[in-house]
This record gives C-alpha cells, structure tokens and sequence, in this order.
C-alpha cells in the first residue's frame, strides 16, 4: 500500500498532485480534521483520508529543558520557529515587531526559519530579515536558518518569553504545540 502523508494548508491541492495522487495513493494520512477537508474538497475520496495527528515528545519539551543560548542581552525574547513564509505570516510578523518596538526597548526578534536552505530556500523571507536587522530604526532580531540537534530545538522555546505565529495557513502548528509543552506562552492568529 503506498500512504501519502503530505500536509497542506491553504486552499485546495495543487493541480499537478492530483493525477498521480488519484492513481497511485491508497490512503492520504492528514495531520488535521482540515488538512483532510482540503484533500477532500480538492476531490479526493473522504473514506481514503484518515487523520493521524502529530505529537509532541513530553520527554524533550518541557518547561525545565535546558534553554538555548541567545547572542542578546536584551531580557524579553519573542520567538518564531518554521519557515519565514508568506503562509506563515512573517510578513506580518516582521511589519508589526518594526512598528511596535524600537531598538531602545528590551526586546528582540529571534527567528528560526526552518527550510531555509533547502525546500523553502527560493521563497524565505531571509532577505527582507536581513533589511531588517541592518536598518538603526529596527529593535534587535536574531536570525537562525541553520539545522539544530534535535535536543536544542525545546531550548529556543525555553529561552524565550513568547511564541509569535501569525499564520494565514497552518496545517497542525507543530512550533505551538511544543511551546506549549515547553511551558512556554503563544500569540497565534485566531
């Protein structure tokens, strides 16, 4: 049996899976109750997709896991963790940190983009990071985009005082739900 576990957030498939999905899957395992209506509203068979949650190690993420050290000094850290995508709302994010803080106050930006040098490497928001962090107006982000052992990852959420998710399209939000388990408060869009 061929399982595709693919997730997808927004909107309808694209076009181009729908071919060889419709005549080579068995079974379409969804993360969500509505990534599974996005397969089935892109006409895929609702009795061939079953939703297979995502889970979070609470033996990893967890409030007293050791936290990652920042190169900052300034005390409040709000933290985003995936890809800097549209999708995702970096755009929305990087807008309202400019406009809410200057580089006066105790706050800092820390980003870990996740794909950023590899699947999401043409369509980051890393350059529109770096304007950022170059420009005197912009209060202090710190920019990750390079691969973490799997034991430092609960630390980013450790260190921080605030996850910040401002996505358009999520699929599971697999960052909230380790924050969460790491203790750790989360701002998301309703």
């Amino acid at each position: 049996r061929f399982i595709l576990m693919q997730p997808w957030e927004f909107g309808r498939l694209p076009a181009s899976w729908m071919e060889p999905l419709l005549g080579n899957v068995d079974e379409v395992w969804a993360y969500t109750s509505s990534v599974k209506q996005c397969y089935v509203d892109s006409g895929i068979d609702p009795d061939l997709v079953s939703i297979v949650p995502l889970g979070v190690d609470p033996e990893r993420f967890r409030p007293d896991a050791v936290p990652f050290a920042y190169d900052t000094d300034k005390r409040f850290k709000f933290l985003f963790v995936g890809g800097t995508l549209y999708r995702k709302g970096i755009d929305l994010l990087l807008r309202a940190y400019y406009e809410a803080f200057d580089p006066a106050e105790d706050v800092c930006l820390v980003i870990k983009d996740m794909g950023a040098n590899s699947f999401y490497r043409d369509q980051n928001a890393r350059r529109r990071i770096e304007q950022l962090q170059a420009a005197p107006e912009c209060a202090d982000i710190i920019y990750r985009a390079d691969n973490l052992r799997g034991t430092e990852i609960p630390g980013l959420y450790t260190a921080a005082d605030a996850l910040v998710h401002p996505y358009r399209g999520e699929g599971f939000g697999l960052p909230v739900a380790e924050a969460m388990a790491c203790g750790l408060p989360v701002i998301v869009t309703a």
